[in-house]
């Protein structure tokens, strides 16, 4: 009796064990581990590159796309760090190679953006540090080393805490909001949203906030109405106008570039007229100096 009494606590323990450590792996598996191996891209990978670059692993061009090459340095990097070979540079990998990732403060909820986040809010971030002469790098939505830079430069510059982190005063001083939708866009932001929407549709992002630039310019030109509702409806002046385009729902792209132009980003250095050399019909507007081109648009005074 006694034997079948310890045979059955022995049981009991086994399966609260099991079911102990069934729960552990549970919990691991909604953890988001960080590893990249064959097909991962981005500025992390450059530095993977970079690192395998300089102990002579890897010797191919440092493009942050994680290829046949990276992989086979990863793996000899592994073999002769007594790390498991499997060309996967997980949390060991990254450790031994310096790449840690302890010290950066993850934007895991919320308006904050700081290295590792990606998204249409860190475009719009490296956008206006890019218009602003803060950043050079590509708009790409990945936040890494570069943006950083930019960003604590932008924080240094504006008397934020210098943290690289884009929360909420940096998103402030930028001039992004976040979260909203357009239904909570002012009238004028979705006004110039819809001039923009109708008039530069599939334009570069610099053309449509170009064309946002100039009706704002137009305002403060003493030649036309100083409103913006005045100038976009003035007779004539605008196509969008005339064949109804105004009067679609603006894009989300829109909307960034209307916000753009009214906190200064102005791409046409003070133009106030813009032409399609492809569709321009008026001999008249030709007799304006041309200043610069963007996208499919001449722009002018």
């Amino acid at each position: 009796m006694k034997e079948y009494k310890v045979i059955n606590i022995i049981t009991l323990s086994l399966i609260l064990l099991i079911s102990i450590i069934a729960a552990h792996i549970e919990n691991l598996s909604r953890v988001n581990v960080v590893a990249y191996t064959w097909g991962s891209r981005g500025t992390i990978v450059q530095q993977i590159q970079q690192k395998l670059s300089e102990w002579g692993y890897y010797k191919k061009d440092i493009d942050g796309v994680y290829g046949q090459d990276t992989w086979l340095a990863v793996k000899t990097f592994q073999q002769d760090n007594n790390i498991r070979v499997d060309g996967i540079v997980g949390d060991a990998t990254l450790s031994k190679m310096g790449i840690l990732f302890g010290n950066i403060a993850y934007a895991a909820s919320g308006n904050t953006y700081t290295w590792g986040s990606t998204g249409e809010t860190v475009k719009e971030i490296q956008r206006k540090l890019r218009s602003w002469g803060y950043y050079s790098g590509a708009v790409d939505g990945d936040y890494g080393y570069e943006t950083w830079l930019a960003v604590r430069k932008f924080q240094s510059k504006n008397g934020l805490k210098v943290d690289g982190v884009v929360g909420g005063q940096t998103l402030q001083n930028l001039g992004i909001q976040t979260g909203g939708s357009s239904g909570n866009v002012s009238r004028e932001v979705n006004l110039v949203a819809a001039a923009i929407n109708g008039e530069s549709r599939g334009e570069p992002y610099e053309g449509m906030v170009a064309v946002g630039a100039v009706i704002l310019n137009r305002t403060k030109s003493g030649k036309f109405p100083t409103t913006i509702a005045g100038v976009i409806y003035q007779p004539g002046a605008f196509t969008a106008v005339d064949d109804g385009q105004i009067n679609l729902a603006p894009s989300r792209q829109s909307i960034n570039a209307a916000k753009d132009a009214l906190n200064g980003w102005d791409p046409t250095g003070g133009c106030i007229y813009y032409w399609n050399p492809g569709t321009a019909t008026s001999k008249w507007i030709w007799s304006r100096d041309i200043v610069t081109k963007i996208g499919k648009h001449y722009f002018g005074k």
